[in-house]
């Protein structure tokens, strides 16, 4: 398996880097990628704040049954 994969990264010339890794710094398409990668970040932290919180409420009541019995 490992001989396959370095056989194919040798044969393979399409092996390029994004235009973000090696273009200008100051372009559009760079920024766009960057607010782009920005915004996945505020998605995946607010999704993950919902569930943290949805735990945390979920423990508390479960010790507040817990002295109720």
């Amino acid at each position: 398996m490992i001989r396959i994969l370095i056989l194919l990264s040798f044969v393979s010339s399409n092996l390029y880097a994004c235009a973000v890794c090696y273009g200008d710094p100051n372009s559009p398409m760079t920024h766009g990628m960057n607010m782009g990668i920005l915004t996945l970040l505020f998605f995946i932290g607010f999704i993950l704040t919902i569930v943290l919180f949805f735990i945390i409420t979920l423990y508390i009541k479960s010790k507040k049954m817990e002295s109720i019995n």
